[in-house]
């Protein structure tokens, strides 16, 4: 999933915005951001606990991955990939809210 902090100054809807054009510069956002829920996790790399806001918005255009992100892929099965405390955090509700 993508994703990233806020630079500072950033607004909450230019953020999602901005990982999306910097991760898959490909998709096109064809609708507003809607807020789905926040999470607390602990990141997989530093290991630092924050608070994670997921967006749901319309989009457009193959997704293939660019710089941070190395691969992409459309699944409902996780079994078998590797997710941080986080993503599994907000996968989970996800898939029991039914959009997975």
């Amino acid at each position: 999933m993508p994703g990233g902090k806020p630079n500072l100054g950033e607004s909450d809807a230019e953020c999602p915005l901005r990982e999306l054009s910097e991760e898959l510069p490909k998709l096109s956002v064809i609708g507003d951001f809607k807020l789905y829920k926040s999470f607390t996790g602990q990141t997989p790399h530093q290991g630092d606990i924050v608070e994670a806001v997921a967006y749901f918005s319309k989009i457009q255009r193959e997704i293939k991955p660019d710089r941070e992100i190395s691969e992409a892929l459309w699944t409902n099965n996780f079994d078998n990939i590797k997710l941080s405390e986080i993503t599994t955090k907000i996968i989970n509700p996800l898939y029991k809210d039914g959009y997975l």
